[in-house]
């Protein structure tokens, strides 16, 4: 007679799938939240960014020409404490003025070659994301299969097994 076989747990494998399709609904949603963070991220970039920056340089410009106004009303009366103060404010908007076209001018570039430096980097989760769609789920149908024929198999050894040379149901 061939050797039977010894299952011992098929709570195990049940316990294994079922850790499986957690952690498959967990990837799935952490790939969806990176997805929908690069796009949020691409939109802040390129528009409220880039938009924030124009309208910073719009108010430095105003305050420097406030600030190169001021100087030039205080050259006219001149006053040279006021002088040097209206001086140094000039300096100060001219300098946040620059600092916030380079900012702006960055922006724009970060939104220009924002798909060409992330895709790279996002490719290897489209990997894992058809490995999650296709490879997982393939997975969890084979250990489905595995634990109802393991069953299947437990309770039939189970059973009580006629005896060799008894007749089962013999005729009345």
């Amino acid at each position: 007679m061939a050797e039977r076989a010894k299952v011992a747990s098929i709570e195990a494998l049940e316990d294994f799938r079922s850790s499986l399709v957690k952690y498959s609904q967990r990837t799935k949603s952490a790939l969806d939240e990176v997805s929908s963070e690069m796009k949020r991220l691409r939109e802040w970039l390129s528009y409220e960014r880039r938009t924030g920056w124009e309208a910073e340089v719009r108010r430095g410009t105003r305050r420097l020409e406030q600030a190169e106004a001021e100087l030039m009303t205080a050259e006219m009366s001149g006053l040279q404490d006021d002088l040097m103060s209206r001086k140094m404010a000039v300096k100060k908007a001219v300098r946040a003025l620059e600092e916030s076209t380079a900012k702006l001018e960055a922006t724009k570039r970060w939104a220009r070659n924002f798909d060409s430096v992330v895709a790279p980097a996002l490719r290897p989760l489209d990997s894992l994301r058809d490995r999650v769609a296709g490879d997982l789920p393939k997975a969890i149908a084979t250990l489905d299969g595995l634990v109802r024929a393991l069953e299947a198999y437990a309770e039939r050894d189970l059973k009580p097994r006629p005896a060799e040379g008894s007749e089962e149901g013999g005729a009345a």
